[in-house]
Order: C-alpha cells, then structure tokens, then sequence
C-alpha cells in the first residue's frame, strides 16, 4: 500500500548565485554523462520501535524548510555558465509504502530502494534530493534518503539527519525543538568566493604545486585492469567488505603504540596493497576532505574536495614509520585542502581531456561524522551509507565506514568497506581479490607492526611480476618518444577558410597557434572550459552540439567531421 502525502511549500525570496568549484564538476559530469548515478547518494535509515510516520514525515519536511541547499536548482538553459537559485517554493512528496503482509516484501522493497536511487534528478527542479518511507514490520520503519551530490555531501547528510532526528524526538517527547543555528549554503559560496579566501586558495595551488612535482600520477594495475582506450563512462560495480571489530581492535591499538592513527594505518596499508600491484614507489591517491571552513560545521550543502596525497612507499620501512607518514601526508593534505581540483591541474598544467581526473585513479576515504543518536525511549535508529548506484567516479575507490558512525554509539563494533571500481577496468573478481589481499595486509599488520611493510603477508600477497612495467621510468621513456606537436596542416589547407570549431578553439583558449589537428586539451583546455567552448561554437554556427563530443572529439577537424555527422538537418528540426 502507498500513501502519498500532501505537497507542501515554502516562500522565501529567490536567490540566485554562483556553483563552487566542487559544484562545476558535478554539473559538468551530468552534462557530458546525463544517464550516469555516479553522483548520487542514497542512505537507508533503519527504525526498530514505535515510528509515527506523520511526525517523521513533519520532521523531514520542517528540515528542508531550514537548509536551503535542499531547495536549490540549476540555472543553465540561457548561459554557459551555470548558476543556482534557491527557489520560492518546494513541493515535497514522501511516499509511503507499507509492506507488512506483503508477499515477496524482501523483493517489493528492493525494487521500492532501486526506484529511489535511479530515478532521474531534473537539475531544474528542487529539491535535489527525495525521501521515501516503508515498514517493514509493527515496529521495523526504513526511511530511503537519496540526494544529488550537487546540494551534499556526506558531512552535510549527517548534519541534515541530526536536525531531522532532533525535531522528531522533541515532538514525539512533548518538548520543544529549537534548531541548531548555521549560515546558509548561499553564504558559504560568498566565502568561498570572496577575495580573502581565493588568497588562501592561492596558497594552496602553490603548495601542492610544490609538493605534487614530477609525481607519477595515476596507478596502474598492470596483471588485473583493462587498459581503457574509450571516454570514461561511469559505469561500475561495489564490493562491500566488513572487517570485525576484533581485528580492527588490534589495528587500533598497534597503531597507537606506533604514534598515529587507524585511518592512517589503513591508508598506508592501502598504499602498499597499490604499490604491489602496480610496481610504483611514488603514489598519488585522492582523498575526500570536509573543506569546511569555521563556522560553517552544521551548513548542509557541498562542500566536500578531494584532494591529492602523495605517498612514497619504501618497502625496507617499518610499518608503523609509514603509518607516520601517512598521517604526516592527511595532516598537510587537511591544510591545504582548499584547493579545487580544477586549480591543480591548470597549475600543473597537466591534460584533463574528457571527464578522467588526471591528478588521481584511486581513491581512499573514511566517513568519520557520527550518525546522530535519538533520544526516544523505545526507538533504535541506525544506517546503511554508500549505497551501490552501478556506477564509479574513478578507477578505483574504498570508502571505509566505522561500525560505530553507522549505529551512533560507543559500541564494540567492526567496519565496513565499499569497494566502487570501473566496469572498463575491473570486474568483481579482481577486486574481490584486491580487497581480499587488503584485509590480509592489514592483519599482518596488525601482528608485526615493526616489520618492514614490503614484507607483510609476501607468501599471501605478492608483488605483480608484471609491475615493473608501469614503472615511472618506463612510462617516461614513453612519454618521451611521443611527437611533442600536433602535425600541421596539409599544403594549401591555410587557404581554406575557418572553420566555426577552429575560430572557436582560437577564441577560447585565446591563442593563434591553433591549427585543425590541435587537440584541445593538449593545447590548454581543460574540462570547465568545454561549456564556454560549446556556446562559442554554437554562435558561430547556430547549433550546440551535446558536451560529450568534444571529450570523444578533441580537435576541430575531428569535430567539423562528427559535427556534420550528427547536426540535424533542416528537416529534422522542422
């Protein structure tokens, strides 16, 4: 059964101000891969207890009243360059499904999940995110949370949860609520783009200009991936991984006695694990961090950035040194972890052709923000996070989540791992392997943290006999023998005259240098460019083409010919 609530709606005066930095790679991702869930996030709540389903309901509606990332949309029809606004009004729909005494209920709420997280987001419409709810039994409710990266993040979610569960136990207990006070996510974006803080970005770039010099940037699994030849398409997989709570006890503790920390002993770890199968001393690895300035703890909205540590593994080391470093490398990366991505790799100058994020393959982040408690005598809540949507941001990516973050509580428990990789790259097998080899690592670990980390579990985990050939200086020499210059054109073809795509690539990247064979990002483009190169485009020749075709595309001959191709004809558009 499903019972549909009443729409209901909020006034407030319309706002309409620039994306962040963060903000502008998600939309551009949605742009260049519009069917992709790769950016969106679904969470289940679990309630155990008595649940009244209008107050819940009240509670939810009332928190995205207050948040007004929760009441945003995209404004990108009339500009290249998108902006948000929070609208006047929301319309809010929670169904509800009750699946007591259904047949099959297991399969009826596994379709209800997959509904929920699949279902498109129209960018121009808020709210960004939906909620739905079932019951599941007289006293078991789930309450399916699926929100659009473009107005969250994982810190924000909790904060979001915590305001909800708040409201709710007041009401239910006869109490007042009285919500915790925070700046508004349109504030936040004012900060983040005020004069004082792009100083400190600036700062930032420098630094890990500095710090990511001649780093081999993207780690290679030689014996287990594909070698992808073709657009990145967000497809993917998830391999859910729990490691138990008395293992993870004695990480806790060998990690303390070395002088850091669990999360820096996992991530060590995991550099190692990459280092073996890939050969490469020399790691970069992406790392989400909160990127939340002071004062801004308890805003919902997007902030998160990842950022690019750097690890160099020496095999002879102790584990518990490179544990150190590792936490050396997170405590500098916090620092600096203001810099978008999009400034680093301008400033390093490196290719950022089609949606592939040069700095970084693989990636490494826990979810540290506990789940918020609710004080209602009789009701347990906890959550299930990283919910699989078949998709992959990058190659690789381990989002590690303490038991204690999902259940609110002090208690004895162990954690969980979601494994999300590219379908071009792996299949489930491999990754089960690497996951597998992990835990073996990290029990080795565990057991004999002075021994040198090269040596761990060699019998169970050894180095790739193929690795060797993904070695910085192999891949250099390659890069070497490559034509530093695009070829020039045939003779006679300088005669002809410009085409549209070629005076739009001159105009954009503002150079006159550019001939038909210049590859677009090669010659100082970079993703965020591609929107402004479009709508140039488009008014010189009176059509915009969709953005993927200039990530499959890079170079105006390659373009006019694909554009000839696909433009359609006057009596398609009549």
């Amino acid at each position: 059964m499903c019972l549909h609530t009443r729409p209901q709606s909020y006034r407030q005066g319309d706002l309409v101000f620039p994306l962040s930095a963060q903000q502008q790679i998600v939309w551009l991702q949605h742009q260049t891969v519009p069917d992709s869930r790769a950016y969106y996030s679904s969470a289940v709540v679990n309630f155990h207890g008595r649940v009244d389903s209008a107050v819940l309901r009240k509670s939810v509606v009332d928190a995205v009243g207050r948040h007004d990332a929760m009441r945003l949309r995209i404004c990108d029809l009339d500009s290249p360059v998108p902006h948000q606004e929070i609208v006047e009004q929301v319309s809010l729909d929670i169904p509800e499904y009750d699946l007591r005494g259904v047949e099959e209920s297991e399969g009826r709420r596994a379709e209800l999940l997959h509904q929920q997280m699949h279902t498109e987001f129209d960018l121009q419409a808020a709210p960004l995110a939906r909620w739905m709810m079932v019951r599941l039994a007289d006293d078991h409710w789930q309450l399916f949370m699926t929100e659009h990266h473009l107005v969250h993040d994982g810190r924000s979610t909790v904060a979001f949860l915590r305001d909800v569960l708040a409201q709710y136990a007041a009401e239910e207990s006869g109490g007042s609520f009285l919500p915790v006070g925070a700046p508004s996510y349109q504030e936040y974006v004012a900060h983040i783009t005020s004069d004082e803080y792009r100083e400190a970005v600036a700062a930032s770039v420098e630094w890990w200009t500095e710090n990511l010099k001649d780093a081999a940037f993207l780690v290679e699994f030689p014996e287990l991936a594909e070698q992808r030849s073709e657009l990145f398409d967000y497809r993917g997989g998830q391999y859910r991984q729990s490691l138990p709570a008395d293992l993870m006890a004695e990480v806790r503790t060998a990690a303390q006695r070395g002088g850091h920390t669990v999360f820096s002993a996992m991530l060590a770890v995991y550099a190692e694990l990459c280092r073996r199968y890939s050969g490469q001393h020399d790691l970069v690895i992406g790392m989400p961090m909160a990127n939340c300035p002071a004062r801004f703890e308890n805003t919902v909205g997007m902030m998160v950035n990842t950022v690019p540590v750097r690890l160099v593994i020496d095999p002879s080391a102790p584990c518990s040194e490179v544990g150190v470093d590792a936490l050396a490398a997170i405590f500098e990366a916090v620092d600096h972890e203001s810099a978008p991505v999009q400034d680093l790799v301008k400033a390093l100058g490196l290719s950022g052709k089609g949606l592939d994020n040069p700095l970084f393959n693989v990636t490494f982040g826990m979810h540290d923000r506990p789940f918020p408690a609710v004080d209602v005598p009789g009701l347990t809540v906890d959550m299930q996070v990283a919910l699989s949507t078949r998709s992959a941001r990058f190659d690789l990516s381990v989002f590690v989540t303490p038991g204690a973050v999902l259940h609110g509580d002090e208690g004895e428990y162990g954690y969980e791992l979601s494994w999300d990789y590219s379908t071009q790259r792996f299949d489930s097998d491999d990754v089960e392997l690497i996951a597998t080899a992990f835990e073996t690592l990290l029990r080795a670990y565990a057991a004999n943290p002075l021994e040198p980390i090269g040596s761990l579990a060699l019998a169970e985990v050894a180095p790739s006999p193929r690795a060797a050939q993904t070695a910085p200086e192999v891949r250099d020499a390659v890069e070497e023998a490559a034509p530093a210059t695009p070829p020039r054109p045939a003779a006679g073809q300088e005669d002809r005259a410009d085409s549209p795509w070629l005076v739009a690539f001159r105009d954009i990247l503002e150079r006159d240098d550019i001939d038909e064979q210049t590859d677009f990002f090669q010659a100082g483009g970079y993703s965020l460019l591609v929107p402004k190169l479009l709508s140039r485009y488009a008014s010189l020749s009176g059509w915009r083409p969709p953005t993927s075709l200039v990530f499959e595309f890079s170079s105006p001959s390659e373009l006019e010919a694909a554009s000839a191709a696909r433009r359609p004809s006057a009596a398609d558009v009549r």
